[in-house]
């Protein structure tokens, strides 16, 4: 009798430590989940508030692009870089001299700050421009593009230092298989996993126009609606990289609106 109750105690003891052991184990997957989808939100908010700093505000409109996929968009956020001072890392072509379409280099009046390996956009005075990879740094007043322009840019063309920004989610190798990852690209580098196991990425775009209620789209047309954009409402899910023992995922939503404060001006 002793003995049965001894294995009856053992047994109710295991089944309840191993009960606790599988709810911490869940807890910690709840938790992982939510710092993922934490994550991903927080660094795109960032990247989206201060899209358009230190860049153009005419012309063509630069600050953000994107696509729309249903649950799976891409977002892209530019912001011009600042030097330790705070100082945009800016520069113009010189008087008297042009940045030809064919040439391995652009000639500014000063290159400080630009960096081989960053991304950059040079704009024509008529407010078009296009981006470039900066090669080298030849002198005080030469960088090198890792490019061939489109067109020639005359003196007063400006050309700015970039930080560029594409968040996607793609299918990504793990121990456990492929599994959807949010993925982060800055400039022409190649993509790196940032967030695990983010699922959805639903971005719509609030548009200052036939307000109230403003119109809302999966993504602006035209630079004109672009320009228009007011505010940019994301919705993103995270999920477990493991499902529990019913094959069910736990997941995580998270949903912000934010508004981007250096777009150009209305």
């Amino acid at each position: 009798m002793g003995v049965m109750l001894m294995g009856l105690a053992v047994t109710a003891t295991s089944g309840m430590f191993l009960a606790a052991k599988w709810q911490m184990k869940m807890q910690q997957r709840q938790i992982e989940t939510t710092q993922a989808a934490r994550a991903g939100v927080d660094m795109i908010v960032r990247d989206l508030r201060l899209s358009g700093a230190c860049l153009p505000a005419t012309g063509d409109f630069i600050a953000l692009a994107g696509t729309d996929a249903g649950e799976t968009d891409t977002i892209v956020t530019r912001t011009g870089l600042t030097r330790p001072n705070l100082s945009c890392v800016r520069s113009t072509v010189p008087s008297g001299t042009v940045a030809t379409r064919s040439s391995s280099t652009v000639p500014v009046e000063s290159s400080q700050g630009f960096t081989a390996g960053m991304r950059a956009y040079i704009r024509h005075p008529d407010g078009s421009g296009e981006y470039f990879d900066v090669s080298a740094v030849n002198g005080p007043t030469e960088i090198g593009k890792a490019q061939l322009l489109s067109r020639d840019y005359p003196d007063g063309s400006g050309v700015y230092a970039v930080d560029e920004r594409r968040f996607s989610i793609e299918p990504w190798s793990t121990p456990h298989g492929p599994e959807p990852e949010l993925l982060l690209q800055i400039g022409s580098k190649p993509p790196q996993p940032f967030a695990a196991a983010v699922e959805k990425l639903d971005i719509h775009y609030e548009l200052r126009r036939n307000c109230p209620p403003c119109d809302v789209v999966g993504l602006p047309n035209s630079g004109e609606e672009w320009a228009l954009v007011d505010a940019v409402q994301l919705s993103l899910t995270a999920r477990s990289e493991l499902p529990d023992v019913k094959g069910d995922y736990y997941r995580r939503t998270v949903t912000v609106d934010v508004k981007p404060r250096n777009l150009m001006p209305r």
